[in-house]
């Protein structure tokens, strides 16, 4: 089974999601703004990523830029970083699917069918 974390307002999740329905992967969707990650997930998920920790931050976000993470987050240790977006779901870069604990994509930027679901 996935796992796809999305903001179910974002047109990007939206096409995400529609394309994932076309091919007939079945996902099981979490609203990432009420049901944020928590912050030992995300650890493991960062751990099994083959990602730096800014891909995980949606650098674009209002939440981003309020809190001026554009000069903080290099500054960030991995554990504050994973604070912060355990924190508020919509400083995360959206969509995440996810299957068996395993990052797939974090966000959404070719075809899923690319990715040889």
């Amino acid at each position: 089974m996935y796992t796809f974390y999305e903001y179910p307002k974002c047109s990007t999740c939206r096409k995400a999601k529609a394309e994932l329905n076309q091919l007939g992967i079945e996902v099981e969707s979490v609203n990432i703004k009420e049901n944020p990650p928590s912050a030992q997930f995300l650890r493991e998920l960062l751990e099994g990523a083959d990602l730096e920790l800014k891909k995980f931050f949606n650098t674009s976000g209002q939440s981003y830029r309020s809190l001026g993470l554009k000069d903080k987050l290099p500054t960030l240790s991995q554990d504050e970083a994973v604070k912060l977006l355990s924190s508020d779901g919509m400083l995360i870069k959206r969509p995440i699917l996810i299957k068996d604990g395993k990052v797939l994509q974090v966000g959404y930027r070719s075809p899923y069918k690319d990715l040889n679901l």
